[in-house]
């Protein structure tokens, strides 16, 4: 549970609520940092770029045991995030997205902006239709990465990867398919010697 400062409390109750959404997007080398209003914002010493009006983000709903992923929509896009939509999937692919709602104060200064969805940049189609040119990148959820499994395993390697010092599960393969045999009356006869 997350607990609000008094300022973005005092904010929340204002009769005018003024917050907008920030995405970052992680390029190698780069950022890309996009917000839904239509004038820059700074945030943790990074400048979101107002994109009022130019794109569109799925409604993030992800349910019980079900973890769905973002589409993102630009349109009017500047030259450099076309040439990103054009390069190497691999430039793409895996690319760290955080998606924010800040909560502004009545001069539009971000007060807080806790993170609502965090994940990685999946494919980044360009669709046209020879006036205008709209990138429409997807995103997979880092919550599907609870769902998989783990390569671990409990033997003996794999915890001695863990802690070399452990030795718990030394003797495990030796007492696979043992019978256990618990005492029963004949052996407490048997040592009581009655």
């Amino acid at each position: 549970m997350r607990t609000l400062t008094p300022a973005a409390v005092a904010a929340l109750s204002a009769p005018e609520l003024r917050i907008a959404r920030l995405v970052l997007m992680e390029f190698p080398g780069f950022a890309v940092a996009l917000n839904s209003s239509n004038q820059n914002m700074v945030y943790a010493g990074v400048t979101y770029l107002g994109a009022a009006g130019l794109g569109t983000i799925s409604q993030i709903d992800d349910s019980p045991g079900e973890i769905k992923g973002l589409q993102l929509e630009m349109s009017g896009v500047p030259t450099d995030y076309l040439s990103l939509a054009l390069a190497d999937a691999t430039v793409v692919q895996g690319t760290p997205l955080t998606t924010r709602l800040a909560i502004l104060d009545e001069d539009w200064q971000v007060i807080e902006a806790p993170i609502d969805w965090v994940g990685t940049l999946d494919t980044m189609p360009i669709q046209e239709d020879g006036e205008t040119c709209t990138i429409a990148a997807t995103a997979e959820s880092a919550a599907v990465d609870l769902l998989r499994g783990t390569p671990m395993t409990y033997s003996n390697v794999d915890q001695q990867a863990i802690y070399p010092d452990d030795r718990a599960f030394e003797y495990l393969n030796s007492l696979i398919g043992k019978p256990i045999i618990w005492a029963g009356k004949q052996w407490l006869i048997a040592l009581n010697g009655k």
